[in-house]
């Protein structure tokens, strides 16, 4: 892979490899025989130094077994490993993670199962095993050079107004899963369908040692973990930039409904804005302009990149871009060129709204959130601050840009424990809460002044109220009173 000829992932050649090999690469064992190891990318700045790290570590492995005598055949994709006992391993990468595939299918099995084991291990980097065992996924984690039965970690929620996020992150600070929901207007219900699919994907050997919650519906979304720490969406954003990214100095976050920057000074959040008012420099903005013109909104990006001659639109208001974009349409002005002007105007309302200084602004400058999977709107934020500075500034996406949130606060709760056993209930606990929209029925009693009864949320695990959320401190107070005299009364005393 990255030799003599200086390449980032393998080429095709036809002559060595059939086209029925280049079906999807699996990431996961779906028969027993199967085994998978995964190996993390390094948190490098760009994701081309991150797949030329990774595919620099399968080289060591390749150069290995070709050692054995086994055929080395290459796609575009991916590497095989083939030996005439019919012995073969499969090497592959995706967004974050090298892949390694082999089976037990054969007599010599074992003997190359153990031979990749130790090569991997040699690495001196996070590793997993994956395989099946009565049907369930489990996963061993590197340790010091053996594998660690138990995979261990700390849970982050991001619980936002259009999705909710969670993440696992495995204790020595690996992305281990991520999980994206819909919120659709039901948030407990989405939470506790994301937790369903989640289980689904953790190996069942997984350890969940503590968790972390932000977003707009955290305080609802901790009841139900029983989180053991909240904060901000801003510092859990910055949390996980600098976990990944530690020399980044500005984050831009342009997600589905506002859009942030956060300065950072000596490694912390120093100062940030957020725009909530106005959807045209978020991500909402792209979509209604996908659904106008039919293009779907993952195809945007490169769709823009080959515009030849960007329109520019005369406002950056979406009512009147929409109204531009319409009129361009009639002209026949192509869906490329309109596409690149909307970027162009994506990133002229974000630098303006956002009060940022292109000139002065420091870097380097990490680019996350929904957005950033978006080439087109990166080289329109990177043409606007070289036109204001005249030096090339490359805007740099993180590993898993879409879920920082959730990432930071996985950060946040593993700082918090320290490795011990935090509060979490449990996925089974969690899906089995339900909840109930009340008015509040304390009023009188805490002489409540209000003119409108406030309304409550009560979270039950059967029969039993575990939780009421939104009511006011005298109400708790009361509560917690009602509480401690029927406990007494029950004692006996």
């Amino acid at each position: 892979m990255v030799s003599q000829q200086k390449r980032i992932r393998p080429v095709m050649d036809k002559k060595l490899i059939k086209s029925n090999e280049t079906k999807i690469f699996k990431k996961r064992p779906k028969e027993k025989s199967e085994i998978f190891f995964r190996i993390p990318f390094l948190f490098l700045e760009t994701a081309e130094k991150r797949l030329k790290n990774a595919w620099e570590s399968a080289e060591k492995i390749i150069k290995f077994f070709e050692n054995k005598n086994y055929k080395k055949l290459e796609t575009k994709d991916f590497v095989i490993l083939e030996k005439e006992d019919s012995s073969k391993i499969e090497i592959n990468t995706d967004d974050s993670d090298l892949w390694i595939k082999t089976n037990l299918k054969n007599k010599n099995s074992q003997n190359l199962i153990e031979e990749l084991e130790s090569e991997i291990l040699k690495l001196e980097r996070k590793s997993f095993k994956l395989f099946l065992k009565n049907s369930d996924l489990y996963a061993c984690t590197s340790i010091n050079g053996k594998w660690e039965e138990t995979l261990k970690g700390y849970l982050g929620l991001d619980a936002g107004s259009i999705s909710i996020n969670i993440v696992f992150l495995e204790e020595s600070g690996v992305i281990f899963q991520t999980q994206y929901t819909l919120t659709e207007g039901d948030i407990i219900n989405q939470i506790k369908k994301a937790f369903t699919e989640l289980k689904q994907n953790l190996p069942v050997n997984t350890k969940i040692l503590g968790s972390g919650v932000t977003g707009s519906g955290h305080e609802i979304s901790g009841s139900l973990l029983n989180a053991d720490i909240y904060e901000t969406e801003l510092d859990a954003h910055a949390e996980a930039t600098l976990h990944m990214l530690p020399n980044t100095q500005v984050i831009f976050d342009i997600g589905g409904q506002d859009s942030k920057v956060m300065y950072i000074e000596d490694g912390e959040l120093e100062d940030a804005g957020m725009n909530k008012k106005c959807g045209a420099g978020t991500g909402a903005f792209l979509d209604a302009q996908a659904d106008r013109l039919g293009i779907p909104i993952e195809n945007f990006g490169q769709t823009g990149l080959k515009a030849k001659k960007p329109y520019s639109f005369s406002s950056m208001c979406t009512v009147f871009v929409g109204r531009d974009l319409i009129a361009e349409q009639a002209k026949g002005n192509t869906k490329e060129n309109i596409i690149a002007g909307l970027h162009s105007s994506l990133a002229m309302n974000f630098y303006s709204t956002l009060g940022i200084n292109k000139k002065t602004i420091k870097t380097p400058i990490a680019f996350q959130g929904g957005v950033a999977s978006n080439l087109g709107v990166k080289k329109a934020l990177e043409d606007l601050l070289f036109e204001a500075r005249g030096e090339k500034v490359e805007l740099l996406i993180p590993p898993h840009h879409k879920v920082m949130g959730a990432i930071g606060m996985a950060l946040f709760a593993k700082e918090e424990l320290e490795n011990n056993q935090g509060k979490f209930r449990g996925i089974d606990t969690i899906c089995k809460i339900n909840s109930e929209f009340v008015e509040c029925t304390k009023a009188n009693q805490i002489n409540c002044q209000k003119e409108m009864i406030c309304d409550l949320v009560h979270l039950y695990l059967g029969d039993e109220i575990i939780e009421t959320l939104y009511a006011c401190k005298d109400y708790y107070k009361l509560i917690e009173k009602e509480t401690n005299t029927e406990l007494k009364a029950n004692l006996g005393g």
